[in-house]
């Protein structure tokens, strides 16, 4: 019998819990903003630990998932370059 890797559904994939999360961090500044990202980063990681992810990967998972929410800040903090008059 051959042991199977679990295949978990990409954090960075979640389009609800991206966008919540950028949503609540362009209302935050500063510390809370840290805060807050400290604490879902945190329980994110939980979850997927909790979950049977790896160390490393649930890490990475974090990492790309952050990107993700990156790129929602940037969408909601810049106007759309197609509203721009030319």
């Amino acid at each position: 019998m051959q042991a199977a890797d679990l295949l978990f559904f990409p954090t960075d994939n979640r389009r609800a819990l991206v966008r919540e999360t950028a949503q609540r961090l362009a209302a935050l500044n500063g510390d809370a903003a840290n805060s807050y990202w400290r604490g879902a980063a945190r329980e994110l990681y939980g979850d997927l630990l909790a979950r049977g992810q790896n160390e490393a990967s649930a890490r990475a998972e974090i990492g790309r998932f952050f990107d993700s929410v990156q790129v929602e800040l940037c969408d909601i903090e810049m106007p759309s370059r197609s509203s721009v008059s030319a």
